[in-house]
C-alpha cells in the first residue's frame, strides 16, 4: 500500500472530530461517502457493556511452548531450566558448575536451585554469568552462591563492562514508573479467565508475585563492550561477547568444544521481538541487534540455547532462525527510517509501515506475540528524530484536559459525545469509542458512563488481540477504569522496599538523585560525607541548586555522618527519618543536620501511578 492511501487513516480520525463538531464547511475535500458513513441516528439505548471473554487461538496454543522443564541440551554438559516465565543455564564441568542467569527473585532462584540439585548436579557454583541487566535475570544470585564468596573472589560474576551503568539507568533511573507500566503490561492484577489464558509472548506465565524478594548480587568480572572474552572454569572453555541488542548491557556465551551458543535475549523466545519495550526502556539499538545475530550466525552452532523459549537443535534449523529474526529486525528499522525520510511523523508511521510482509512471517518467531513493528517504528521516529514531527503547533500545545474540554463543547457537550461513543461501540468500532470516552474522562474522573463505555471497549479490543503486551494494558487498563484495581501493592514485583534498602550504595544514591523537589530545595547548598560501615572510602553526598551529586572520594571539609546501609536504605525507602535514626543511634557525627536537609528536600513519597484515568 502506498503512503498516499495509508495516510487516510490520519485524514479519518481528524474527520471524525471535526464531523462531531458540526463543521461540514469544514470538510471539504474529504470524501462525502466518508461522512456519510459516519452520519447514522444516534442510538437512543446504552449498548450491552458485557464482552464475553475470548482469545485468538494462536494465543492459547502459543503458550503450550513454554513448560516448566530442565533439558539437556544434547549430550552436552549444558542444562537449560525453564522456570516461571525466565530460563536459566547450568553447565557442568569437572569439579563444578557455571550457571548462567539467576532468575527474578529469591523465590524462583531456590526453586531452581531445587531442580539442580535433584535434577543436574550436586556440585557447588563456580560461577555465574550475568548474560544482560534486566531483573528476570540477575536477582537470585544469593541463593546459588554466599554473597562472602563472591566478595572474596572466590565465586566470580561475569557481566559485560557497561552492566551497572545500564542496571542504574534502567533499573533506577526510571523504576517508579516502570514498575508501574510493568505491572499492566504482563497483567498482574488479572483474575478468572483472563488470567488464565494471558501469558506473556516471550516467556509464557510469570508465576505467582510472592514477595519478591532480591538476592542480587553486582558482577565482579567485566566484558568489554568492543570485544570479548576467554574463561575457563571447571574445566569448561567459554567464549563471552558483547552483543548489546536486545539490552544495551547484552552478552552472550559461545562453548566451542561442545557446539553450543547460549543467545540470551538476542532470540526474545519464540516471538517477534520487543524492538521496543512499551513497560518503558531506552531505545533499543537495532544495528546493534542485527549484527549480534550475524556474528551468532557465524559460529554454525549446533545447539542454541535461549533465556526465553525452548532449545533449539541443529545448524541448519539455527541459521534459518537467526536469519529470519535478523531479515525481521532490519526490515521495521530500515523501512521506518525510509518513512521518517519521506516526511511521516510518530502517528503516521504504524498504519504506513503496517504489519510484516508474507515473505518474513514464520510461525511463531516472527509473529507479534510479544513485539510489535508498529511499537518499534514509533520509538525509532522519537529516538532517531525528535519528539516534536516539524509542526510548530506541537512546540506549546493547549494542555490536553483543556483540549478535551474545548472538542467536548464544539461537539456540543458530553451527551452527544457519549452518544457518539455508545453508537462506535455498538457498531463495532471499539477504538473511536475509546477515543471519544477519553475525551469524557479527562474532563471529569468520576464519569462512570465513560469510564464503564470504554472499559468495554478496551476488552473488546484486548480480548481480539494476540500480541501480549497489549492485552495486558488493554485488559488492565479496563479494570482501573472500572475502580478494580488494587493499586497498593501493584508494583511490588519491583518496587519492593526491602530490596531497596539491600542495593548497593551507588544505586541506593543514585535513586534519591531523581527525587530532589526544587519546591523543597531551592537553591540552597548542603554537603554531608557519609561514612557507611563496610565501606573503605566515604561517599560525598551534594545538594546543590536543587541538583543532588555524590561521589566517592575525601569528605573535602564536609560535615560527616556515620551509618550502616540498613539506616542508608531505611533513609532511601522513606521508612525513617534523620531525626528517628539520630535518636535511635543509627546515625551519628556532626553532619546529622546537614543530612536532615538534604533529606528533607527529597519526595520519597510512593503514590499509586494511574495510566488510565490522569
Amino acid at each position: 500500500m502506498t503512503v498516499e492511501v495509508l495516510d487516510r487513516g490520519a485524514r479519518l480520525r481528524v474527520a471524525r472530530r471535526l464531523h462531531l463538531m458540526g463543521g461540514a464547511a469544514l470538510m471539504r475535500g474529504l470524501s462525502a461517502l466518508v461522512l456519510a458513513g459516519m452520519a447514522a441516528p444516534a442510538i437512543a439505548h446504552a449498548p450491552d457493556l458485557n464482552v464475553p471473554f475470548s482469545a485468538p487461538s494462536n494465543y492459547t496454543a502459543h503458550a503450550r511452548l513454554f513448560q516448566e522443564r530442565v533439558t539437556r541440551v544434547g549430550k552436552t554438559p549444558v542444562w537449560q531450566i525453564e522456570f516461571q516465565g525466565m530460563n536459566l543455564v547450568v553447565v557442568e564441568g569437572s569439579d563444578g558448575l557455571v550457571l548462567l542467569d539467576t532468575g527474578m527473585n529469591r523465590d524462583v532462584a531456590t526453586a531452581a536451585l531445587a531442580k539442580i540439585r535433584t535434577q543436574i548436579s550436586t556440585k557447588p557454583i563456580k560461577a555465574i554469568i550475568y548474560t544482560h541487566h534486566h531483573p528476570d535475570h540477575v536477582n537470585g544470585a544469593g541463593v546459588f552462591v554466599p554473597p562472602a564468596d563472591v566478595a572474596r573472589g572466590k565465586v566470580p560474576i561475569f557481566a559485560a563492562s557497561n552492566f551497572l551503568k545500564e542496571l542504574s539507568d534502567e533499573g533506577v533511573a526510571t523504576l517508579p514508573i516502570v514498575a508501574a507500566r510493568s505491572a499492566y503490561m504482563f497483567g498482574f492484577s488479572l483474575a478468572g479467565k483472563e488470567a488464565e489464558d494471558f501469558h506473556v509472548g516471550c516467556c509464557g506465565a510469570l508465576g505467582k508475585a510472592g514477595k519478591n524478594e532480591s538476592a542480587y548480587i553486582p558482577p565482579t568480572q567485566f566484558v568489554d563492550v568492543d570485544g570479548g572474552r576467554d574463561i575457563e572454569i571447571a574445566g569448561v572453555k567459554l567464549h563471552l561477547f558483547h552483543t548489546g541488542g536486545e539490552a544495551a548491557s547484552h552478552i552472550a556465551a559461545w562453548l566451542p568444544d561442545y557446539q553450543v551458543l547460549i543467545s540470551g535475549d538476542e532470540v526474545q523466545g519464540p516471538t517477534f521481538p520487543n524492538l521496543h519495550s512499551m513497560r518503558g526502556t531506552k531505545m533499543r539499538d537495532a544495528n546493534r541487534w542485527i549484527e549480534a545475530l550475524r556474528r551468532m550466525e557465524r559460529y554454525g552452532a549446533a545447539w542454541m540455547v535461549p533465556m526465553h523459549g525452548p532449545v533449539v537443535e541443529g545448524a541448519p534449523q539455527i541459521k534459518a532462525l537467526l536469519t529470519r529474526y535478523e531479515d525481521a529486525i532490519q526490515y521495521t528499522h530500515d523501512q521506518t527510517i525510509r518513512l521518517i525520510n519521506k516526511g511521516l511523523t510518530q502517528d503516521d508511521l504504524p498504519d504506513a509501515l503496517g504489519p510484516l510482509p508474507d515473505w518474513l512471517r514464520s510461525e511463531p518467531y516472527t509473529t507479534e506475540y510479544y513485539g510489535t513493528a508498529a511499537d518499534a517504528a514509533r520509538s525509532y521516529y522519537v529516538g532517531y528524530i525528535s519528539w516534536f514531527s516539524g509542526d510548530a503547533t506541537d512546540l506549546a500545545p493547549t494542555p490536553r484536559v483543556e483540549r478535551a474540554r474545548r472538542e467536548v463543547t464544539l461537539m456540543g457537550g458530553r451527551t452527544p459525545v457519549l452518544a457518539a461513543a455508545n453508537r462506535a461501540f455498538e457498531q463495532g468500532d471499539a477504538q473511536w469509542a475509546a477515543e471519544l470516552a477519553t475525551l469524557l474522562i479527562a474532563i471529569d474522573h468520576q464519569d462512570m458512563e465513560a469510564r464503564r463505555l470504554k472499559a468495554a471497549a478496551f476488552r473488546k479490543l484486548g480480548y481480539a488481540t494476540y500480541n501480549s503486551n497489549r492485552r495486558g494494558f488493554y485488559l488492565m487498563g479496563a479494570l482501573e477504569l472500572e475502580g478494580k484495581l488494587q493499586q497498593a501493592g501493584l508494583t511490588a514485583r519491583y518496587m519492593n522496599p526491602d530490596n531497596i534498602r539491600k542495593m548497593p550504595v551507588a544505586l541506593m544514591l543514585e535513586q534519591i538523585r531523581y527525587k530532589v523537589d526544587p519546591k523543597r530545595a531551592g537553591a540552597a547548598a548542603h554537603t554531608v560525607a557519609l561514612t557507611i560501615a563496610g565501606e573503605s572510602d566515604p561517599w560525598l553526598l551534594e545538594l546543590r541548586n536543587s541538583t543532588l551529586k555524590f561521589r566517592r572520594g575525601e569528605a573535602d571539609g564536609a560535615p560527616v555522618v556515620r551509618l550502616d546501609r540498613n539506616a542508608l536504605g531505611e533513609l532511601v525507602s522513606g521508612n525513617q527519618t534523620v531525626d528517628a535514626l539520630v535518636k535511635a543511634g543509627a546515625i551519628t557525627g556532626r553532619g546529622s543536620a546537614a543530612l536532615k536537609q538534604i533529606f528533607s528536600s527529597l519526595d520519597l513519597t510512593v503514590q499509586p501511578i494511574n495510566l488510565v484515568i490522569r
